[in-house]
């Protein structure tokens, strides 16, 4: 190796050492390792299949340590990799109780987590990016490619590629014990237990392991902050200055209480009375009151899980190897939601069903024993309640998940005696999910329980009939329901006779790999030798979700839907090449390219591309670029899955004053949320972008240490972007553009108020989208007297993140925004994200400071409440920037036991109020949701 490339890995090492996440920079540890050796072999970065005489690349990309890992206190990987400056978005995590599943997920760049691909040693998870199966304790270290990586990997790598490297060369055995919880909670509390062992000798390596995680839940009533406890709607403006605060209606008064029409005692629609409320005072007017669905909603969820792993190399010649690897997760996890919001508009929950007046409703027979006591009561005629709506309190609803998953791998590698090198392998993948809903009611019993009822035996209970004048049509075994009288009317007989014990949906997943690839190097150019990789992939994938059969056949209250089942077979061909085109130990010049062709059964063909560059100026300046093309190919779900429920916010056009042009009449909207039908489309094809970068390195020594700071501008751009329209676009192009089409997907209810019942939501390639801005990765290490110190930044700006929702639509810049989450593309989308490290080493001890830095963000509001900077007039929330700040020690006893404590959030910020965050009105994903913690880690390692 020239003497300028052995300078350029030692500068190379410690660029890639560069880490992120929690405020989170590189220890130098890899640098000092390379400058000890004095040289390096070869080695395969991510982003490349060519072993390189160094580290460098063009490709940014930047590495978190399992010294930094440790560090933070955190044992959730996604939680820890969505802190780095180059995560955006809202993915779901344990702190994601509505829509979540248990699973932590990750965001590069915020294009979207079906837009990151997830690797472990460079090879596809059948889970697709759940973090939740990747156990702390067996990662070496996390790289993260930042420029797309199709044309090395496939499809899914449009934004880049997360790639875990595990631990490979562990020798004895080491034990850990972490707990990890708040001050101001009463709740939340996780613990770990880790252990791992493994043994190197002359032909290989054996390592294995175990990581138990319990994480305790805690409800939204659990935690300190007011908002948390109600729900609260801005009005007037700038009440969120004051959220909790008594309401007067100014702007110095409180934000808006209002929670959910669905309430304990009862909503009902009649055809001449109108709406009436329940309530253990009979029926009367409705009093505008609403349901508190705030506290007993969680905001952090728990979850067991237990992950295994194994990984081993054999020599069997010298030069064949034998590699094998395999990981196991099992998972229990949960969500708790309020009680049931049982709701029967046609269409919605099922209830007693009739025709009046040539119309099918769906709601209460006038025969009904409890309805007709109740309108008798308060001097009405019988007549029956068309629809109903009432929160079920008097049952709890919860969603659990248990997962199985295994991962294992099995291959040979090696060398000719050309010098030319191999990798085969096959990778397989399970995943099981078994999902149990609680809470839920049937709706054959529901429709006899409100059904016609009378007490014909005089026994002073009613029972079940098809005609109260007729006793031989009794229904045996049914109880009439009494919806009506309030909160605890339900009684325990009731709730056995509608009540489903439980809802039993799977999912299994299956993937199936086979990688082989050859590499090696050509003619020798004025830098050195050409570089070349070439290989052959295959990959089915199938998938099948199994919907209880109650909610297939939509006999059920809550979400109901239809099963997918479906397979995906792929034909890869891939190649590329590494040129030294010019070094003389002070500058050269690199160039590298790759190419892949995917053929994707029943769907389409893809040719991806890459090219870069590396422009070494001087000793300590290189200047570096890539461009390529990317794709993602449809999903099996979003090929395949059948029409199902999601929930929404929204707000009706045809509720607001003026009247949009195309709404027939005012409307009246009683929630915040409505009913839209989603599914897939077998028609789509796959998305296609390109990206882009250009930066530079420098690593110039100054003072007592050496700099490192690299700056990268980088670009992604995507087409046929698969996306639906989003219920709140389709509404408006409805009403306010009077677009037929999107009106189509719309329908109300046959009534007075004019309410929507449920909109068609589905996958399209309909959606552009785009974002760039530009890195900055900065470290200073210096040795003194006194002990090492490292300082550290990463800041990401974010220039731009682009939609045009279909073709022919204005484009909508999200940067420095907060949107709807259960939108397409919602979220936290903030223009700077900064993490920096302030590190002292001395003997055994570490200390160090991290802090994490996300400026503030304009968030949409449900409010249209006067003049804001929004063109339709609505108001505009200012989320302001959040600084967290954590202390971290550690200690190595001469024992072989380490002591490990960190204070996190030391100065108690709370997260901020946000008026349309879905989970807690606020934002789980970015944001820390506790107030001020801590973690207490003890490790200790045989040899």
């Amino acid at each position: 190796m020239a003497n300028g490339n052995v300078a350029r890995a030692v500068r190379a090492a410690l660029v890639t050492a560069g880490a992120a996440g929690a405020g989170l920079c590189g220890t130098g540890a890899l640098a000092q390792d390379t400058a000890d050796q004095g040289s390096i072999g070869a080695v395969v970065v991510t982003g490349s299949r060519i072993a390189r005489p160094d580290l460098d690349s063009a490709s940014p990309v930047s590495i978190i340590s399992s010294e930094q890992i440790a560090e933070t206190g955190i044992q959730d990987m996604g939680q820890l990799i969505q802190r780095m400056p180059s995560m955006s978005g809202s993915p779901i995590g344990t702190t994601t109780n509505n829509g979540g599943d248990g699973s932590v997920q990750v965001d590069l760049r915020g294009m979207g987590v079906d837009r990151t691909l997830t690797l472990v040693n460079g090879k596809r998870t059948v889970d697709g990016g759940d973090y939740q199966t990747i156990p702390a304790v067996m990662i070496e270290r996390v790289e993260v490619l930042k420029d797309g990586g199709a044309s090395v990997y496939g499809a899914d790598a449009v934004a880049g590629v997360v790639n875990i490297i595990t631990r490979k060369d562990f020798e004895g055995l080491e034990l850990g014990l972490q707990t990890a919880d708040f001050f101001d909670m009463d709740s939340g509390r996780q613990q770990t237990f880790s252990l791992i062992g493994g043994k190197t000798f002359d032909s290989g390596h054996f390592v294995f392991g175990a990581e138990y995680v319990d994480q305790e839940e805690a409800y939204q009533s659990d935690a300190p902050w007011d908002f948390f406890q109600n729900s609260y709607y801005i009005y007037p403006e700038g009440c969120e200055r004051q959220v909790a605060a008594p309401y007067d209606g100014t702007p110095t008064g409180g934000c808006y209480p209002i929670g959910s029409s669905r309430i304990p005692e009862g909503f009902f629609v009649f055809p001449t009375h109108g709406i009436l409320m329940g309530g253990a005072g009979g029926l009367q007017p409705w009093d505008g009151r609403t349901y508190n669905y705030a506290p007993v909603n969680y905001i952090q969820t728990p979850y067991e899980r237990t992950n295994v792993f194994a990984d081993g190399k054999y020599a069997l010649t010298d030069s064949v190897n034998f590699t094998a690897s395999m990981r196991g997760n099992f998972r229990k996890s949960a969500q708790e939601l309020a009680p049931t919001p049982y709701t029967t508009e046609p269409g919605a929950d099922p209830a007693h069903e009739f025709t009046l007046g040539g119309t099918t409703w769906n709601g209460i027979h006038p025969d009904n024993f409890y309805l007709s006591q109740a309108l008798a009561a308060a001097g009405l005629a019988p007549e029956p309640a068309l629809q109903l709506r009432r929160r079920m309190v008097e049952t709890s609803r919860r969603f659990s998940q248990d997962i199985t998953q295994f991962q294992v791998h099995a291959g040979v590698d090696g060398s000719f005696e050309n010098g030319m090198s191999f990798d085969v392998y096959y990778n397989w993948g399970y995943r099981s999910r078994k999902d149990r809903d609680t809470g839920q009611l049937f709706g054959p019993r529901l429709h006899a329980a409100l059904g016609p009822s009378a007490d014909l035996d005089g026994d002073g209970s009613p029972e079940c009939y098809g005609d109260i004048g007729n006793p031989a049509t009794l229904i045996p075994g049914c109880v009439p329901l009494n919806v009506i009288g309030g909160p605890g009317t339900i009684t325990q007989e009731m709730l056995d006779y509608v009540g489903i014990d439980f809802l039993n949906d799977s999912f299994e997943t299956r993937q199936h790999e086979a990688v082989a690839s050859l590499a090696g190097t050509a003619f020798s150019l004025p830098g050195g030798k050409l570089g070349w990789a070439a290989g052959l992939a295959y990959t089915r994938n199938a998938f099948t979700y199994t919907p209880d059969s109650a909610k297939s056949l939509g006999v059920a209250t809550g979400n109901i839907g239809a099963g997918t089942n479906g397979r995906l077979e792929a034909q890869s061909v891939f190649g590329e090449v590494f040129a030294p085109v010019f070094d003389n130990g002070t500058q050269s010049f690199d160039l590298k390219a790759g190419v892949r062709y995917d053929d994707y059964t029943d769907i389409t063909s893809e040719v991806t591309y890459a090219v870069g560059l590396e422009f070494h100026v001087s000793g300590d300046l290189k200047l570096r670029g890539t461009y390529g093309t990317v794709f993602r190919a449809p999903t099996i779900s979003d090929l395949f899955a059948g029409q199902f429920d999601s929930f929404p916010t929204y707000v009706d056009p045809c509720a607001q004053l003026p009247l949009p042009p195309g709404c027939p009449q005012q409307s009246v909207q009683f929630d915040s949320q409505v009913l839209a039908k989603l599914g897939g489309n077998p028609f789509l094809e796959p998305e296609t972008g390109e990206t882009f970068t250009a930066g530079l390195v420098w690593t110039p020594a100054i003072g007592p240490g050496q700099l490192t700071a690299t700056l990268d501008y980088w670009d992604i751009q995507i087409e046929d972007g698969i996306s639906s329209l989003g219920v709140q676009f389709i509404l408006n192009d409805c009403y306010i553009n009077q677009n037929a089409s999107s009106c189509a997907l719309v329908t109300r209810n046959n009534d007075a108020n004019f309410t929507i019942n449920q909109i068609i939501d589905g996958s399209l390639n309909v959606a552009e989208q785009g974002a760039n801005g530009v890195d900055l990765e900065l470290r200073y290490n210096w040795d003194t007297n006194l002990g090492s110190f490292e300082a550290g930044m990463l800041w990401v700006h974010l220039l731009d993140r682009t939609k045009v929702p279909f073709p022919g639509a204005d484009e909508d810049d999200l940067s420095g925004r907060y949107t709807d989450v259960t939108a397409q593309d919602g979220g936290g989308y903030a223009d700077d994200k900064i993490n920096y490290t302030f590190r002292w080493r001395r003997g055994d001890l570490t200390l160090a400071y991290l802090g994490e830095y996300i400026s503030a963000l304009d968030a949409d509001t449900f409010c249209n409440c006067g003049a804001g900077n929004q063109p339709d007039g609505s108001y505009i929330q200012s989320i302001g920037s959040q600084l967290y700040h954590d202390l971290v020690a550690n200690y190595e006893l001469p024992t072989g036991t380490t002591i490990a404590a960190g204070l996190t959030n030391i100065t108690d910020e709370p997260p901020p109020y946000i008026e349309i965050g879905f989970n807690a009105t606020t934002e789980p994903s970015n944001y820390r949701m506790f107030g001020r913690g801590y973690y207490l880690r003890l490790t200790h390692r045989f040899r």
